[in-house]
This record gives structure tokens, C-alpha cells and sequence, in this order.
């Protein structure tokens, strides 16, 4: 019998394409997302990372690519999901992009080609073709990285696409990272902190020590704690004290707006 790991987030009828070069695998992905949501639509299974860059120029656009690991380096960002298939057979691992971070897959591309050749366009994506609210693409889809605006995580079996804008702050705790909501739940994200202080807005976000990254939005009162340091009240509170490392005052500072 299979066994599931989902470590990530999908949408209400998420639309999704699949790139692996093996039909029954194929089969075998799609029973996996159909018992996770029957409401997930599997748009297309393409064999290689070649072919998804092709059919990304068509619609309509998937909401997630899953992509079998293997077909990848080791190296993997901008990841969205990690679906990890487990049988007495085999063991699958699949990684989920949303299409406006197939830049790296592109990338990935352009370093296996031979010199010489400039591999396929960036696919082109337009406003009203099934971007998520509040991106707008007007040209090629850019190589930088771009802040996050959601993360996509499980909750009682489910799949949840949670805007940054509702999430307080988010920790690290026995090696797992988290975040909590202002409402306090607490969802895993597959992301180390240094990750994190990459991609969140940094008008929102701020690490204030080696444990915890914070939203402004998230913060009660600021007290003064010996040592030239503070510490925070936040909301909802945490579970410990709340104090900003000596070596990031002058930033916390900058950042609160002195």
C-alpha cells in the first residue's frame, strides 16, 4: 500500500502538469493527487524539463509542475511542494515549481546544453492567461528571485495556500522550520532561514536572531533588555522569549524606521 508524504501547500482545483518519462509512474502520480483532492486536474504529463518548457508557451497554464527529482541536479530552489511517493518497490520523489519560478528550471536547462546552444525562450505569460492574483507579468518571466507572496502548506489533510500577509513570524524548532498565522496555527514549510530571509519582503519580514524571522505587523511591544538589546511582545505570543541578537540592533532599528 502506498504512503503519502505531502510537505507543502496546492489551491482549490489546482491545475497541475506532471514531467515524467515513465506512463505507468504517470498513472501512479495521478491516483496519489486524485486522493489527496479529487479536484486536482492534471493538465498534461510531459516526458522531459525540454517539453514542459515547450507546452508553457501554450494554455492553458498549470498552477504547479510537478517534476520527478531525478530529472533534476542536486540543487533545487524555489520549490512550491515536495510529494514523496513511497512503496516496497520504489521510493518517488516529486518537486513542485509554480510556473512563474520555471526560471530555474530554464536555468537548469541552459547548463546540461552543449556550448553554443541559448536553449528554448522563457515561457511568455500574460496577465489574464492565469497568472495569481496580484502578479503581473507583462514579458519574459525574470531570472532574479522574486519575494514570496504565499507558501503552500498541509493542514488536516488538506493543501492551504496562505498569503504572507497573514503570517506572524516564522521559527525554527528541533531543526524543522515553522510559521505561525496571526489566527495561531502553525504549519511546516520546507525552507532552511537563510532561504527564508531571501524571499520574504524585507519591508515585512525581519530576522531578529538565529531562530526567528518576524512581521512587523506581528509586533505588540518593544521593551529595553540588558545588553544594549530588546525584547518583544509579539502576536500571537511565542514560546519564548523574544530577543534581538546585539549584532542585528542597528538593522532592527533601520527596519522599524529610525
Amino acid at each position: 500500500m502506498e504512503q503519502l508524504a505531502l510537505k507543502a501547500r496546492l489551491s482549490i482545483a489546482m491545475k497541475v502538469i506532471i514531467v515524467e518519462p515513465d506512463k505507468q509512474v504517470v498513472r501512479r502520480v495521478i491516483r496519489t493527487l486524485h486522493s489527496i483532492d479529487s479536484s486536482i486536474e492534471v493538465l498534461q504529463a510531459v516526458r522531459t524539463i525540454d517539453a514542459l518548457l515547450k507546452r508553457n508557451e501554450e494554455s492553458p497554464l498549470p498552477d504547479l509542475v510537478l517534476v520527478n527529482r531525478s530529472l533534476l541536479g542536486a540543487t533545487h530552489r524555489n520549490i512550491e511542494a515536495k510529494l514523496i511517493i513511497t512503496s516496497s518497490q520504489n521510493h518517488l520523489v516529486y518537486l513542485a515549481f509554480r510556473v512563474n519560478n520555471l526560471d530555474y528550471l530554464q536555468k537548469y536547462l541552459l547548463k546540461a546544453e552543449p556550448a553554443g546552444n541559448h536553449g528554448l525562450p522563457l515561457p511568455r505569460l500574460a496577465a489574464s492567461a492565469g497568472n495569481y492574483p496580484g502578479e503581473e507579468t507583462a514579458g519574459p518571466i525574470p531570472l532574479q528571485q522574486a519575494t514570496k507572496k504565499r507558501f503552500l502548506v498541509t493542514y488536516q489533510q488538506k493543501l492551504l495556500s496562505i498569503p504572507v500577509e497573514e503570517i506572524a513570524y516564522f521559527f525554527s524548532d528541533n531543526r524543522f522550520i515553522f510559521f505561525k498565522t496571526f489566527d495561531n496555527r502553525k504549519f511546516l514549510v520546507e525552507y532552511r532561514m537563510d532561504e527564508l530571509e531571501q524571499i520574504l519582503d524585507r519591508q515585512l519580514f525581519f530576522r531578529i536572531n538565529r531562530s526567528y524571522i518576524i512581521s512587523i505587523n506581528s509586533i505588540l511591544v518593544i521593551h529595553a533588555y540588558p545588553g544594549n538589546r530588546f525584547k518583544i511582545n509579539l502576536n500571537p505570543p511565542a514560546d519564548k522569549e523574544m530577543i534581538v541578537s546585539r549584532e542585528r540592533i542597528l538593522n532592527f532599528r533601520k527596519w522599524l524606521g529610525e
